[in-house]
């Protein structure tokens, strides 16, 4: 057995030296790049990015030239830088989108996201020093947001209930939970305008402003 693997180990390379001489070893070569790239071609367009990831990467081992797999490969960091900046991942986000941007420096939406996580940095640590605590009244608008849909969900029970047997009493039900949903969203309007003016402030004692002021809805700058 040992003998016959040696055999056979001597045919393969002697093969790999004959495709040299002839010159075909440069069309085998492109034939398992074509593979690949066909592979990470599947991947991506299924939606399986570190699938793609992985088959371009193996393409531009064989032929680090290939056009078609540093476009791809490119395309697959960006979707990932994305994916990353809108989960607030702006560190893991930039290292994809600089990636992206050395397989296909000219892509013009590679460059606007890296800008806009430049930029998202820039106000990240502009928040961070303002007010440090921000992720933990950030936590607690979340909750607020939890029972809002809470409401809502109990808001669309009653109702179902109602056109099942037309009991009013369903409807009062529903009346009840608006009317709880409605002072709880003026409670979270209230917390929000204060979380922002605490970020842009750096104040621990800013206030809401009352009902009969107009809140700033403008984009924190």
């Amino acid at each position: 057995m040992p003998q016959r693997r040696s055999d056979i180990a001597a045919a393969l390379g002697g093969l790999i030296l004959a495709l040299a001489s002839t010159g075909c070893a440069g069309t085998l070569t492109q034939r398992l790049v074509d593979l690949r790239t066909s592979q990470g071609d599947a991947a991506l367009a299924s939606g399986s990015l570190l699938e793609a990831q992985k088959e371009y990467a193996l393409a531009l081992k064989l032929d680090p030239r290939d056009d078609h797999a540093r476009s791809g490969l490119a395309k697959v960091l960006f979707l990932q830088a994305r994916a990353a900046f809108i989960n607030s991942k702006l560190d893991d986000a930039q290292i994809e989108v600089e990636g992206a941007l050395k397989y296909a420096p000219d892509d013009d939406a590679a460059k606007v996201l890296s800008a806009q996580i430049a930029q998202a940095k820039i106000r990240r640590e502009i928040v961070l020093a303002n007010y440090p605590v921000y992720e933990s009244a950030g936590a607690a608008l979340t909750d607020s947001l939890k029972t809002l849909a809470e409401s809502q969900k109990e808001i669309a029970v009653a109702l179902k209930a109602f056109r099942s047997d037309f009991d009013s009493a369903h409807l009062t039900r529903a009346i009840i939970a608006a009317y709880a949903l409605e002072d709880e969203a003026h409670r979270t309007a209230s917390r929000i305008i204060a979380y922002r003016g605490l970020v842009t402030s750096g104040s621990s004692k800013a206030q809401a402003p009352s009902q009969s002021q107009t809140p700033s809805l403008l984009p924190i700058p």
